[in-house]
């Protein structure tokens, strides 16, 4: 497969919203942030290469991109309806930030947000609080003294919770 370059945390995060819609398989702001985490551990596995150029902090919940999350916790546990959708004042036109991803690529990730959807939101949360990446910074967590992830703390946890994960 050809390389791909990282893409903004809000065009991966439209990316599986999009995936989520046409499959009807609902997707919470808390869901749709464990998604982006395992995703970005896949990619770093499988890959050697992050998906997402943002970074991922460590929450109660388990992980975060705290862009994203912004742009969605007006749905609170609702499941998100739209991708997120800004303006551009320039050209007077409303626009959505899309992934610059060749196809083939595309139908792989599809297929592996596909499978996470399948997971249960609470057994995510579960997943990525079990693992030390974020269970040996509980105390701090919970301090809420903000935390990032290291790549490779992204793609441990991946692998550890792949066969659950269903990838």
């Amino acid at each position: 497969m050809e390389r791909f370059e990282s893409q903004s945390p809000m065009a991966v995060a439209n990316f599986i919203i999009g995936v989520a819609k046409k499959e009807d398989k609902p997707v919470t702001n808390l869901k749709l942030q464990k998604v982006l985490f395992f995703l970005q551990g896949y990619c770093l596995s499988e890959y050697d290469t992050p998906l997402i150029n943002g970074n991922f902090s460590k929450w109660r919940y388990g992980p975060v991109e705290e862009e994203v999350y912004g742009d969605f916790k007006y749905y609170g546990p609702a499941p998100i309806e739209n991708k997120s959708v800004y303006f551009n004042k320039e050209k007077i036109e409303f626009y959505s930030e899309e992934v610059n991803l060749p196809n083939e690529f595309k139908k792989i990730l599809q297929e592996v947000i596909s499978k996470m959807l399948d997971v249960e939101t609470w057994e995510l949360v579960n997943l990525t609080h079990y693992h030390s990446s974020w269970k040996d910074y509980k105390e701090q967590v919970l301090a809420q003294i903000v935390i990032h992830y290291t790549n490779e703390e992204i793609a441990a946890c991946f692998n550890d919770c792949r066969l659950k994960l269903g990838v």
